[in-house]
């Protein structure tokens, strides 16, 4: 067994991922910028404070616990991102460039990065392969692009066993207000605090989604699949095609006071409706086992049990 390092450690997603690997790594180190964690840690976790855009912060991190293996969740969400493009370019990619480095140079064994559908952009076909050109909207999926791009550079060239997940649009009763894709994740939580939601969208646009718990338990597997049975260095993940009134009817079946609405704006209705309704992810299911567990009912199930205690 051995040590594990997560940036974005304060995040609900790395608190979640911290209780999976603790019984598969000794020790666990989570870093952030943040004063705390959002959830209490596992009893071999600990947590660290540091800023992903001072390099300097990012070497000492690794030098300091020397992992075997990195989880880089660390990132400005296309919100921040549009709103601070000099922090986020420095953020998301400067830091990543100096984590790379890093590992490298401390001999990390395997390094670990989350992507996301918000990496392509322009006309996409629906469903999306997983080798579609690139072309990103938003300063976000720029940054997701690029330290795709220098993650397989750095395996290529030095030898850096480089894994990616790209996430479709994830539900989670922890999802920030600032990506643009959180609208699927608070339709569930404000009719469980509120008992209403507005969607933005058109009720019949296609969603590729994937449950925060499916979404965790991927990057545990990818994490530990053998290196011989992968056969790219980016995987795309898909769960279940829905639109937004199936999840209205979803969250309405169990919250039948809730009052939920559509009231589409026209910028949010076409952004959304331009990323694909699927996503292949055939290399995942046949190079590491990847299979999802929740469908839209289980999903509303859990969800809601969990938003109302």
């Amino acid at each position: 067994m051995s040590s594990c390092l997560i940036t974005g450690g304060a995040g609900n997603l790395a608190c979640q991922l911290s209780r999976v690997l603790s019984e598969r790594h000794e020790k666990l180190i989570l870093v952030d910028i943040a004063e705390a964690p959002r959830e209490r840690l596992p009893g071999n976790a600990i947590y660290e404070r540091a800023d992903l855009s001072d390099e300097v912060q990012v070497r000492d991190a690794i030098e300091t616990h020397r992992p075997g293996a990195v989880i880089h969740l660390a990132s400005l969400l296309s919100g921040g991102c549009e709103e601070d493009r000099v922090r986020a370019w420095r953020v998301n990619c400067n830091g990543t460039f100096a984590l790379f480095e890093s590992a490298l140079e401390h001999r990390v064994g395997t390094v670990l990065f989350t992507s996301s559908v918000a990496a392509f952009g322009g006309e996409l076909p629906d469903p999306l392969p997983e080798d579609a050109p690139q072309w990103p909207d938003g300063l976000y999926g720029v940054t997701k692009m690029t330290c795709e791009r220098l993650g397989v550079y750095f395996h290529r060239q030095h030898g850096l066993d480089f894994r990616c997940v790209r996430l479709p649009i994830t539900i989670s009763r922890f999802a920030a207000p600032g990506a643009a894709s959180s609208f699927a994740s608070h339709a569930f939580i404000e009719s469980a605090r509120h008992k209403r939601f507005t969607f933005r969208v058109a009720p019949e646009t296609r969603l590729s989604l994937i449950y925060v718990q499916d979404s965790i338990a991927a990057m545990a597997s990818l994490l530990a699949a053998p290196a011989e049975r992968l056969t790219r260095r980016a995987y795309s993940l898909h769960a279940m095609t829905v639109t937004p009134r199936e999840i209205a009817a979803a969250i309405l079946k169990r919250l039948p006071e809730a009052r939920i609405t559509f009231e589409p704006d026209p910028a949010i209705a076409r952004l959304v409706a331009s990323w694909p309704g699927a996503m292949h992810d055939s290399r995942a299911r046949a190079d590491w086992g990847w299979k999802p567990q929740f469908d839209l009912d289980q999903t509303a199930k859990h969800i809601l049990d969990e938003l109302l205690g």
